[in-house]
């Protein structure tokens, strides 16, 4: 048994790797068919998002710099995004997944770091409650990473829904597996007190369009390339699709309200 993944996995990682060096042969030979042309674009969009998650907060910590202001900025949605990236990486290295399926996650926990960093200095957070803050994430970083982190077993309870809860029983599940699953929760967790603030203040002169758009196609081409190469994950593929959702709204929210302000300012100017 290896980490995570096991022998089963080890084969299924084998065999998938066949599958691509078969494609490119063939695809070299001249022979192509639906099969191989879907994967191959899977590969290359799959590394497309790995590289645009090199840039992907850039405008975001470009604004904040530029505005000297982080208001409409959620300091618990980045604190969030920092947890499900630290589960997304040691997930990921435990199971020795290779680069290109999970890169970006490394890329965006750095951009990550320096948004909540710019959102300490220009929003005045004391030194004293952001310390002792760092000083844990550390700790449960450097657990997640840990072989303790890799092999410790929690006892949850697992259900047959046909038969109902009396079917129900506890079962042994990695903590890896488990903080996995609740990642997803804890992604939405991370972007409603965003919309909501949007949905209140309307202001979103903070919120960069450009990265929530770089969001909404990561999260989409995910989407893609988890139904076409992990289609029994439905986890992974529903963390896609609620965050395409999500990223889209706050889209939507930084067109219509910034709309808006734009309109106040030009009819200020008319009236002075």
């Amino acid at each position: 048994y290896h980490a995570l993944g096991g022998a089963t996995s080890e084969a299924a990682k084998a065999a998938k790797n066949a599958a691509f060096s078969g494609c490119v042969t063939a695809m070299s030979g001249g022979t192509i068919n639906d099969g191989c042309v879907s994967l191959i674009l899977s590969k290359v969009l799959g590394m497309s998002v790995v590289l645009g998650g090199m840039a992907f907060k850039v405008p975001q910590i470009i604004k904040i710099h530029k505005n000297k202001s982080v208001a409409g900025v959620s300091v618990s949605q980045y604190c969030l995004e920092l947890v499900v990236s630290a589960i997304t990486l040691s997930f990921n290295y435990h199971l020795q997944a290779p680069f290109s399926t999970y890169g970006e996650s490394a890329f965006i926990l750095a951009q990550n770091i320096l948004i909540v960093l710019q959102i300490r200095h220009y929003g005045q957070i004391s030194m004293g409650t952001f310390l002792p803050a760092v000083a844990a994430y550390i700790a449960v970083v450097a657990f997640l990473f840990s072989d303790a982190g890799r092999d410790m077993e929690l006892q949850v309870p697992q259900c047959d829904l046909q038969l109902g809860l009396s079917s129900c029983k506890l079962s042994s599940a990695r903590l890896q597996h488990c903080l996995q699953a609740i990642s997803t929760l804890v992604m939405i967790a991370s972007r409603i007190p965003t919309i909501n603030s949007n949905f209140q203040t309307k202001e979103v002169s903070n919120l960069s369009i450009v990265t929530w758009g770089l969001n909404f196609a990561g999260a989409s081409i995910r989407v893609f390339t988890t139904l076409r190469e992990l289609p029994d994950e439905r986890v992974l593929l529903a963390a896609f699709i609620i965050s395409a959702v999500l990223s889209l709204i706050i889209i939507l929210q930084i067109t219509a309200y910034g709309g808006k302000k734009k309109d106040k300012v030009k009819g200020k100017g008319k009236k002075e």
